[in-house]
């Protein structure tokens, strides 16, 4: 039988299903899971809810880059020649880390935040917090990337949907940034449906959207830039580097500093988390206009249509 071509929607809706698939094999499994390594330690039930919903994400997502044929470095973006990839990625890391800066050095001569007692006193403490926050901007963001601007991006523009690779991306990448934390169920009350129990933590946040709808707004625009630099650079780098230069930045200023309570521009801010909200959303906007390209193509330019 002729294999059938996939339709864009299907490879959107098949990346979009990894997640919630693999949190419900992670439901189903844990209480059996933690039984099965109670011999060697009692490891907790949202821990091992956890573990297992990445297992289950990492390996749906090969499934599928097998299946649609986006195993290519083209298709995930890692395109050499890898001294200009990296000449790239530095680029986008020290653009992404002076952005934010720009962005939250105002929130405090606004009063929106102050320093906490977290802030370090002495050189030798910025600096063991900065190259944390640049070690957790790294890891996030080469997994971050590869999933959606490389694996979800890179299919669709291979199928010529640039439409849905540009602007419904971003939206699923927003919307997992508002997964809460699996419940926790102490282990002598553990049964056999105890893992859909830590699965119902997860959605606590997207339960009340009105009090993330700022923040959302202003990944989704982060999301939009990340994709326009896909696009126009062809390669993951600059993506790897902008959202590693964002994370480390905003992992430091949330450490060193906290929300002034019932500040006037509170508005700035989402409730969420303190920190990204509208003033976020407004300058990374800005910057997704000034690096979208006149006559930006949104037709397709990639390899032949994807065989299911």
């Amino acid at each position: 039988m002729k294999p059938r071509t996939a339709t864009p929607a299907g490879v959107f809706i098949a990346f979009l299903l990894a997640l919630p698939a693999a949190m419900l094999f992670a439901a189903a499994a844990a209480p059996w899971v933690q039984a099965a390594l109670s011999p060697m330690a009692i490891f907790p039930l949202h821990r091992v809810f956890s573990r297992l919903t990445m297992l289950g994400v990492l390996l749906i997502t090969a499934w599928l880059l097998v299946r649609y044929r986006l195993t290519g470095a083209n298709v995930l973006g890692f395109i050499g020649p890898w001294p200009r990839f990296l000449r790239r990625a530095l680029m986008g890391l020290a653009f992404g880390v002076v952005l934010m800066i720009v962005a939250l050095v105002p929130l405090f001569l606004a009063d929106v935040r102050e320093w906490g007692p977290r802030a370090p006193s002495d050189v030798a403490g910025w600096t063991t917090l900065a190259l944390k926050g640049l070690g957790s901007g790294l890891v996030v963001a080469l997994i971050e990337e590869t999933f959606f601007r490389g694996a979800m991006q890179g299919a669709l523009q291979r199928l010529g949907a640039m439409h849905l690779a540009l602007f419904a991306v971003p939206i699923v990448y927003s919307a997992v940034h508002f997964l809460g934390r699996a419940t926790s169920v102490p282990y002598d009350v553990v049964n056999a449906f105890s893992g859909f129990v830590a699965l119902q933590g997860f959605f606590s946040d997207l339960a009340r959207p009105l009090r993330i709808l700022d923040a959302f707004i202003a990944l989704w625009c982060v999301g939009l830039l990340l994709a326009i630099v896909r696009r126009r650079w062809g390669d993951l780098a600059g993506c790897i580097g902008l959202h590693a230069g964002f994370v480390a930045a905003i992992t430091v200023f949330r450490k060193v500093s906290v929300p002034v309570p019932d500040s006037a521009l509170s508005i700035l801010v989402s409730r969420f988390d303190g920190l990204v909200g509208i003033w976020i959303a407004v300058l990374t906007a800005l910057c997704c206009l000034a690096a979208w390209k006149p006559g930006l193509t949104l037709t397709p330019r990639e390899a032949p249509r994807i065989r299911a």
